[in-house]
């Protein structure tokens, strides 16, 4: 099981597969079904759609 928090570095979060478990600090966990990951502005944000519903998101702020 792979915790994810906003504190995650990129390495970590780049380094989730599909088939990964992951949860995060809230307590919502599950098995990765789908990664997206979008670029807006100064930010990278980190879809994880769960295959029992349910998504994981994990914002980091992208330096300069």
């Amino acid at each position: 099981m792979k915790k994810l928090t906003k504190n995650s570095s990129e390495k970590e979060l780049d380094n989730v597969k599909e088939g990964d478990n992951i949860q995060d600090d809230t307590g919502k966990q599950g098995e990765v079904s789908r990664i997206e990951i979008l670029r807006r502005k100064r930010e990278k944000q980190y879809y994880y759609k769960l295959k029992n519903d349910g998504t994981i998101l994990v914002i980091k702020q992208c330096s300069l």
